[in-house]
């Protein structure tokens, strides 16, 4: 729905009563103090289906002032875009000093104070499951115009389905997703999303004909164990679902695939193709071919990755080639690795040519190692970049080329640029380099900047996948079964004086090597993490390993650390993280906080999780109160999975 012009206002008129600033009556006058709110929806000016306000539609706004509070004002929209107070519910600004805003839709009467119960169980009208929200509006004069600005905080997925002349017919067709949580809480102070433990089907809105499907869904960070079900004619398949670029579906992203039925050898199929992001934004979903018969469908075989460099721990084979560097500045591309506030890591290749106060005129090129193209036949190529501090069009500083070894560079477009506003992350969207197939090519990204604008560009996850035998530069690790990952701590024991046990399990079905991991302690929410335990030996496919403090006498079994003030002396209130190759891949408690989370308790992650977190979620994990028993500690050793 479109919404950017949203009034809440009244003609003064000389019948209007002056100085009221009562907030909380029920007199429907409108007064010099009346605000006036003018909204739009950043990105894509348009709801989830439609592109103007329905007549009725409901907004929930708060107003802010420096004494008081008014919350959960409902608004009525009418079919041109104004917006009227429901009876009683008129803001009005403060005779003195300013106030804030916060605004949300749809409208809800029951909230818990100011948390939102969000649902997306009933896709009947997509356009009602959608959750707007704006908190951008502080400290505003009175009579000043309010400009909302609403973002969208759930995830969309559309299906374009399309037919050959083998399957003229697909009326009928449904789709569901399933292993995805429905519910979540809204907080509307801060805006954040939490998604409770509530995993159910959610069946997609199909059209009549069967040619177009839709859902609003909660946001996720990980698709381990989500699938999307095709049903016609009786028959059903299932397919795991997947997205190019990314690992989940992020908040405010439009995810658009499209899928191709047709009927060979006598059985309906569905080929998926890659999906496309809009702001609402797309990102690339990948292709399957879906077959309804017996035997179940087929991925494509042959796949190959020919590069695969993320940036997790250098530069790796890339090189920089700088052609224009101040010498004010010490590199413009270089690899930069740390730790957020929140506790992640994070890694990547960045560029810039900012050093405080000045922005400088600068060329460089960040350019990918020989890949061969020998053989192949489909080459798709992907990567995933933010851009902030930009001034203009994104596009004309940061381009990407390829170029067959010896030839000249030949500019790469079409794929999906970050707003330059920001340090999110978004996918390029599938970029196709079928027409150097056969040749040995290198990819490279060009940084420019100018002294009105110098940007910040940050890369990571950069890949060449292809179809045949073709040579590259990477040979890729077996592919992990779905939910499959990585390690992850499956157990947490905190209990009466040193009795500390940490529990890692292996959910692949291959034996893991664990000279490259370790685990860290952030004792008392100090800034750093405080203590480290590398770990040592094998892991076999589907089994644990037990850590525990050096005077824990509760469990027989497991690896007793050898520093009693060390990983295993945490005390409930420290955060405890798994790290790969020195980068966070699993956390439990809070990092820098050094909150009660876990005292006296044993944290046994659920059977349904199949993949590490970097980010804690108390509703991955069971709590259980202990009294310090060999009792309690039983179910050491025995972790499953669903």
């Amino acid at each position: 729905m479109r919404v950017s012009n949203l009034l809440i206002m009244g003609a003064l008129s000389a019948l209007v009563f002056t100085g009221c600033t009562n907030n909380d009556d029920n007199s429907e006058w409108l007064d010099s103090n009346s605000v006036t709110f003018n909204s739009r929806i950043d990105g894509l000016q348009t709801k989830a289906s439609k592109d103007v306000w329905s007549n009725g539609d409901e907004v929930g706004i708060f107003m802010t002032t420096q004494t008081a509070e008014f919350a959960n004002k409902k608004y009525v929209a009418s079919d041109g875009g104004t917006l009227t107070a429901a009876p009683g519910q008129t803001l009005r600004y403060p005779e003195e000093g300013t106030a804030s805003f916060i605004a949300y839709y749809p409208y809800s009467a029951s909230l818990n104070g100011k948390t939102l119960a969000v649902s997306v169980d009933n896709q009947a009208d997509p356009a009602k499951v959608d959750l707007l929200y704006s908190d951008n509006a502080k400290a505003i004069a009175a009579g000043e115009a309010v400009d909302l600005a609403f973002k969208h905080k759930l995830s969309q997925i559309v299906i374009a389905v399309g037919s050959d002349e083998t399957l003229p017919d697909i009326s009928g067709l449904k789709i569901s997703l399933s292993g995805m949580n429905t519910q979540a809480d809204f907080n509307l102070a801060d805006g954040t999303l939490a998604a409770k433990e509530s995993k159910a089907n959610i069946e997609m809105n199909v059209s009549a004909d069967g040619t177009t499907a839709e859902a609003i869904i909660l946001p996720t960070t990980t698709l381990d164990g989500v699938k999307m079900t095709f049903v016609l004619d009786g028959k059903t398949f299932e397919w795991p679902v997947s997205v190019n670029g990314g690992a989940g579906f992020e908040a405010g992203y439009k995810y658009t695939y499209t899928a191709t039925l047709s009927t060979e050898n006598g059985k309906p199929a569905v080929t998926m193709g890659g999906a496309s992001i809009e702001s609402w934004t797309d990102q690339p979903g990948g292709d399957i071919n879906v077959d309804f018969g017996e035997g179940g469908g087929e991925q494509p075989e042959g796949e190959k990755v020919l590069l695969d460099e993320k940036f997790d721990s250098g530069i790796g084979a890339f090189t920089i080639e700088d052609k224009t560097k101040p010498s004010e500045l010490d590199y413009i591309w270089k690899f930069d690795k740390g730790t957020t506030d929140s506790g992640s890591e994070y890694a990547y290749m960045k560029a810039s040519a900012f050093k405080k106060p000045t922005k400088y005129e600068s060329e460089s090129w960040l350019v990918s190692p020989e890949v061969d193209l020998a053989g192949a036949t489909t080459i798709t190529f992907t990567f995933e970049h933010a851009i902030n501090k930009a001034a203009g069009d994104v596009k004309a500083n940061h381009k990407v080329y390829a170029k067959e070894v010896g030839g000249e560079w030949q500019e790469l477009t079409g794929f999906i640029y970050p707003a330059g506003t920001d340090w999110n992350f978004i996918g390029s969207g599938d970029i196709d380099l079928s027409s150097y197939k056969g040749k040995k090519i290198q990819i490279g990204f060009q940084y420019t900047s100018t002294a009105s604008s110098a940007a910040t560009w940050e890369l990571k996850n950069v890949k060449i996948v292809a179809d045949g035998e073709g040579g590259g530069t990477v040979e890729p690790e077996p592919e992990p079964e779905p939910g499959e990952s990585d390690l992850f701590i499956s157990e947490y024991v905190e209990a009466k004086g040193n009795n500390k046990y940490i529990e890692v399990y292996n959910p692949t079905n291959v034996t893991v090597d664990l000279s490259a991991y370790s685990l860290k302690q952030n004792n008392n929410g100090k800034p750093d993490w405080t203590y480290t335990l590398a770990l040592s030996g094998t892991l076999e496919p589907k089994t644990v390993i037990i850590y525990k403090h050096p005077e824990a006498d509760l469990y027989e079994g497991g690896i007793a650390e050898d520093n009693k003030f060390g990983v295993t002396s945490f005390n409930g209130n420290d955060a405890v993280g798994l790290f790969k190759e020195d980068v966070l891949i699993d956390l439990i408690g809070y990092f820098q906080k050094g909150d009660d989370y876990a005292k006296d308790i044993i944290l046994r992650r659920k059977a349904t999780i199949t993949a590490p977190s970097a980010t804690y979620n108390p509703e991955e994990w069971e709590s259980i109160k202990i009294a310090g028993t060999a009792e309690d500690v039983s179910g050491l050793g025995s972790h499953t999975m669903n």
